[in-house]
């Protein structure tokens, strides 16, 4: 006879095995169709590529969705969403989004959230995870804007670096310029974990977050400010603090908190100059004041 406890982690073991198969067939599927309409995109011609990049999105898109569907099929996930019925917000409006950071789920939940209520979001990516099967070429045909980080003891070194760092970001702005897009920035430019909380408990006034850096999005404002409609500012809760893709795989993670705050473009002080705004002042000084 098998007794009850080890009969429900069975369950939940193959339940999680399930998941992420399911997961795993939803990424799949895309190969096939992908690289034909990427490699389309290698044609000079503005028309041919333009039809391409419909057509990945929509892929994109429809692939987003059945994550969203596999998971509620699985574990019953809700999101409990406020502020997203705000008329501002509008599938045919530019948007940067900011948010907090605490896990690779941060993606997934509000990929799914607004899922086809904004254009397709996409955010900034180091530029090593090109290489990353399947979803590095993904991002490739789908114009995510990849940037070097340089890494912490290069920049103590070399403090010139992080000048660098920004300049790449201002650079892949530039295609961004002629078609509606989103670009979601986490300002807090790492993940929240227990250890880095901890680590940084002298220098950081927050309980829940760590210190935002204001440079990357006074430059993406800055040099987007004729497209931005407006600044979508998230806030992301998670029950009991579990946060991470294999909490929600798991079903630890049923309902999840997202507060969505719309703040137009002219409420966000940007330099005349842009090559002022990585080091802006006046962005850092409304960021504190509003308690970004």
């Amino acid at each position: 006879m098998i007794a009850v406890g080890t009969q429900s982690s069975y369950l939940r073991a193959m339940t999680l095995f399930i998941t992420y198969f399911l997961f795993i067939l939803n990424l799949l599927w895309l190969v096939p169709i992908l690289y034909p309409f990427a490699l389309l995109k290698l044609i000079p011609i503005n028309g041919i590529k333009a039809f391409a990049d419909r057509i990945l999105v929509r892929l994109a898109e429809t692939w987003i969705q059945n994550d969203y569907r596999l998971s509620t099929l699985m574990y019953g996930i809700k999101f409990d969403v406020q502020g997203l019925d705000n008329p501002e917000i509008d599938y045919n409006k530019s948007y940067l989004i900011i948010s907090n950071h605490q896990s690779w789920a941060d993606i997934y939940v509000i990929q799914s959230v607004f899922n086809r209520k904004v254009p397709f979001i996409r955010f900034f990516i180091k530029t090593s995870l090109k290489w990353v099967p399947i979803l590095g070429q993904a991002w490739m045909a789908l114009d995510f804007p990849f940037v070097k980080r340089s890494r912490k003891e290069d920049l103590i070194k070399h403090p010139e670096l992080a000048n660098r760092d920004l300049e790449s970001v201002r650079n892949v702005c530039g295609k961004f310029k002629h078609i509606r897009f989103c670009i979601l920035n986490f300002v807090e430019g790492h993940r929240r974990t227990p250890e880095r909380m901890k680590s940084l408990a002298k220098k950081n006034p927050y309980r829940y977050l760590l210190r935002a850096n204001s440079g990357g999005i006074s430059i993406v404002a800055t040099e987007l400010r004729e497209q931005l409609h407006g600044v979508l500012d998230l806030t992301l809760i998670y029950p009991d603090d579990k946060s991470t893709f294999h909490d929600l795989m798991k079903g630890d993670v049923r309902a999840i908190k997202v507060l969505v705050d719309f703040i137009p473009i002219a409420e966000i002080p940007m330099e005349t100059n842009p090559a002022a705004a990585p080091l802006s002042r006046n962005m850092k000084r409304w960021w504190t004041r509003a308690g970004r």
